[in-house]
């Protein structure tokens, strides 16, 4: 679930919820770490000639310490995943989410690179990046003031190095950030071409293209390279100067701690303490990396979320609005149907049927009807400043909850592409509420026959419908629509999926079916069901604000 403080479309916060609790236990460890660290200096200290057993117990306290230090480590990577798997996993939910609600155009190919390239980004942000400055920040800061206690001058030469990386670090994060934003283009035109030609495969191998479009794919693959490689040269200069700055930071000590003439005892703990500090100065450039990488791909996630979260507003506004709307005169029986659809049916001449109607759907634009049943399903919204009226047994489709919505209509059109699941569960989805005898009922009544696959009913179908044939595929789709025999059953060009007898029991269904029909067919269709024709207005193709999905997803 989003975290409440988020604003709609922004990535949630990391510091909420269970995460919290991460996020401060790796507070804590890094603590833990600067706390044995201090340990093993002192016992550094006790390392003198004299009495052996002293000097035992240092050796041992110092072994100890170190082996501790290592334990907390492991704790550290493992509670810093836990926090980026988490926060992912919201994400992701947002993402999925974004694309399951009404209106979203995003591309395949982007919506690939989304939740695979740009969520990897994400994650080692907040795990590798976050979690390490969670526990980072306390181990190097409690060892600056360790060494300061030491000696002042061994804190200030600690800090001068890691002040230098500071300050060249925002040039370099600046360049960082760009180049990253570069290379996430690249991989977006990549992820959409290479979508478009496995989509297109079929027609790509007929027509003998491979050659053509693996030179397309290779020359956005070359692209990819290039800017990878680009990007790889300030990513590179910025993990060296985080080693370059632990370096410095060790060898200060040691040289201040020589030059000053400490107790050589005391050189040797501020060294140990340096270097126990030196593993997270070296992160910090991994750091900035991350960060930068972060902010190319959140500048894409953003947008995306954001219009999600506006489409789901405007669905909620017409939700609260439908609740109270009154209804139409003669849409108040358990068996009509009364619609009204801005673009497609005007309210001067809404679209009424009672039971038994059978209506086939026509224009003068061939993908018009399709609209309006999209339009009724709630697949497409209205457009801005208009709202669409969809009566059905007396209840506004806009209004009722979705286990409602989908018990008073169902839809079957050509070329269905299933969820993937068992066969059972895609006949049942819109209905998962009946008990199984009926589905059996149902299953045979369009002809399908499970006995065909070694699992029956419980053969997974995967790659939106497969192992089944267009023609089952049709069928699978008419059984899912009449199950539990909706009100209102809308039918688009199935008949151009199914075979002879296919067509032929999909006439005979759709003449005994006890609700209205809405359906798109062939004329003899139409005469022997006697269907009544209805013409649907042409409309303008509706696309997203932007003017739809582009290639390199900015």
């Amino acid at each position: 679930m989003r975290s409440p403080e988020s604003e709609p479309g922004a990535l949630p916060k990391v510091f909420t919820g269970t995460r919290r609790g991460w996020v401060l236990g790796l507070v804590g460890l890094g603590l833990g770490q600067g706390a044995l660290g201090a340990v093993g200096a002192w016992a550094l200290t006790q390392l003198r000639a004299g009495s052996p057993w002293p000097m035992v117990v240092a050796i041992l306290t110092i072994v100890a310490t170190a082996v501790a230090i290592g334990g907390l480590r492991v704790e550290e990577r493992i509670a810093a995943e836990r926090l980026g798997q988490d926060y992912v996993r919201e994400v992701r939910r947002d993402l999925v989410e974004s694309e399951l609600t009404p209106g979203s155009r995003t591309h395949l190919g982007i919506t690939v690179a989304r939740t695979t390239n740009d969520l990897s980004s994400v994650r080692n942000w907040v795990s590798q990046g976050i979690g390490t400055l969670a526990s980072g920040i306390p181990l190097i800061v409690g060892s600056a003031v360790g060494l300061t206690f030491l000696d002042p001058f061994v804190g200030v030469g600690f800090l001068l190095p890691l002040g230098i990386l500071a300050a060249v670090m925002v040039p370099w994060s600046r360049t960082a950030y760009q180049r990253s934003r570069r290379l996430r283009r690249a991989r977006g035109r990549m992820a959409t071409r290479i979508a478009d030609t496995v989509g297109a495969s079929q027609g790509i191998i007929a027509a003998h293209g491979a050659g053509r479009e693996l030179g397309h794919i290779d020359a956005a693959s070359d692209v990819v390279v290039d800017r990878a490689v680009d990007r790889s040269v300030i990513v590179g200069t910025i993990r060296a100067g985080g080693t370059v700055a632990a370096m410095l930071a060790t060898l200060a000590v040691a040289a201040i701690g020589v030059v000053r003439g400490l107790d050589p005892a005391v050189t040797m703990a501020a060294m140990a303490v340096a270097g126990i500090a030196s593993t997270p100065i070296i992160d910090l450039g991994r750091i900035v990396e991350y960060r930068q990488t972060y902010l190319a791909a959140r500048a894409v996630l953003m947008p995306g979320l954001a219009d999600a979260a506006r489409r789901r507003a405007e669905r909620e506004q017409v939700s609260d609005a439908a609740a109270s709307a009154a209804v139409p005169h003669g849409a108040d029986g358990p068996d009509r149907v009364h619609v009204v659809v801005p673009g497609l049916v005007p309210a001067a001449s809404p679209l009424r049927a009672g039971r038994g109607a059978r209506i086939r759907l026509t224009s003068d634009e061939p993908e018009a009807p399709l609209r309006l049943m999209r339009r009724a399903v709630g697949l497409d919204l209205a457009p801005p400043g208009t709202t669409d009226e969809i009566w059905v047994a007396g209840q506004n489709l806009r209004a009722v909850p979705p286990a409602r919505g989908r018990a008073l209509v169902g839809i079957a059109s050509r070329g269905t592409v299933f969820e993937r699941g068992s066969l059972r569960r895609a006949l049942r989805y819109r209905r998962p509420d009946l008990d199984d005898e009926t589905a059996r009922e149902v299953f045979e009544t369009v002809g399908l026959s499970a006995d065909r696959f070694p699992r029956g009913l419980r053969t997974v179908l995967r790659a939106g419908g497969e192992p089944l044939t267009t023609d089952e595929r049709a069928r699978l789709a008419l059984a899912r629509a009449i199950y539990g025999e909706p009100p209102l059953l809308l039918v688009a060009d199935l008949d151009r999926d199914l075979d002879q007898e296919g067509r032929a029991r999909l006439e005979r269904i759709l003449a005994a079916y006890p609700g209205v029909v809405w359906f798109t067919g062939p004329d003899d269709l139409a005469s022997a069901l006697g269907a009544e024709d209805v013409r649907v207005a042409a409309s303008p193709i509706p696309v997203t604000p932007d003017g739809g999905p582009q290639d390199d997803d900015e």
